[in-house]
């Protein structure tokens, strides 16, 4: 049962503003954990003057990116290599919109450095010990289903419009999280596209917030906060995982050791989004 629409009519609007300074916004928010809508903070960005899918048609790049179809978090869908550039312009053909077909967590700046200049989370990153800032390009309708970031993020609209529905780390019992291995994140077992309170019955017990993201606006998301996202339009996303200095060196720390023993085989080796089984052999995906 999609149980979507159920929750967003019981849930509450996420606090958002219109500006705010950077002592408010540590004190209130980045110290004190508790999510904020800032609306329009991006507005003035180069980002939101040029990105969108024929600006990226247009940037050269020969590196492969990860791609992925459907909803992951719950699914059994997985990260597979692709071009960029057949992606985008996949992308741009009216016909091909509604598949589901996402480019996730795409690392921007490693593949076109010269796109810095087009973003500014000084508001957050003046905080922050070291920085993580990513990608998200698909159609409508592509999920990313319930789950929790170890870290802080910081996720900025560019192009189309989000859903993010959010619930604090205080229910996370009753998130009925999962053995999967996600990369920096932990994820949950409902399905809120196809639920069952039969298998979840706790579930209920959640309070969410909901918030749609429309072009220029900014979610800061404190860390372990349970979100599920779903593009309301073809949409272009960036967001900053940002680490304090002792955030570097323990929570990114333990995450860096346990990529490692994942992709050695030595730490949840074969329930993942990265690798498959192929003749009794785990490999990566292609």
């Amino acid at each position: 049962m999609n149980i979507v629409d159920d929750i967003i009519m019981g849930s509450s609007p996420v606090e958002e503003v219109r500006a705010i300074d950077k002592s408010d916004f540590k004190d209130n928010h980045l110290d004190g954990q508790k999510p904020l809508v800032i609306r329009g903070f991006a507005s003035n960005w180069e980002a939101l003057k040029k990105w969108n899918l024929e600006y990226f048609a247009s940037l050269e790049s020969s590196s492969a990116v990860n791609v992925l179809n459907g909803e992951y978090i719950q699914g059994t869908q997985k990260f597979k290599s692709g071009d960029f550039q057949a992606f985008i312009n996949d992308l741009r053909k009216e016909e091909n919109r509604d598949e589901k077909t996402y480019l996730a967590a795409m690392n921007i700046f490693n593949y076109f450095p010269e796109l810095k200049k087009d973003t500014d989370f000084s508001l957050y990153s003046s905080f922050t010990s070291f920085n993580l800032k990513l990608a998200w390009i698909g159609p409508r309708g592509t999920i990313s289903g319930l789950h929790a970031d170890n870290i802080n993020n910081m996720y900025t609209q560019i192009q189309g419009r989000k859903l993010f529905i959010i619930a604090s780390r205080r229910y996370n019992k009753r998130m009925y999280p999962s053995k999967k291995y996600i990369a920096g994140a932990i994820g949950s077992r409902v399905d809120i596209n196809d639920y069952s309170e039969k298998k979840f019955p706790r579930f209920s017990e959640v309070e969410f917030s909901h918030v749609i993201l429309e072009p220029g606006d900014v979610l800061f998301l404190p860390k372990k906060w349970w979100h599920y996202v779903e593009s309301l339009d073809t949409s272009i996303s960036i967001n900053n995982f940002g680490y304090s200095r002792t955030e570097k060196y323990t929570i990114a720390l333990v995450e860096h050791i346990k990529d490692y023993l994942h992709r050695k085989g030595w730490y949840k080796p074969n329930n993942c989004l990265c690798h498959k089984i192929v003749d009794g052999k785990r490999v990566l995906h292609d």
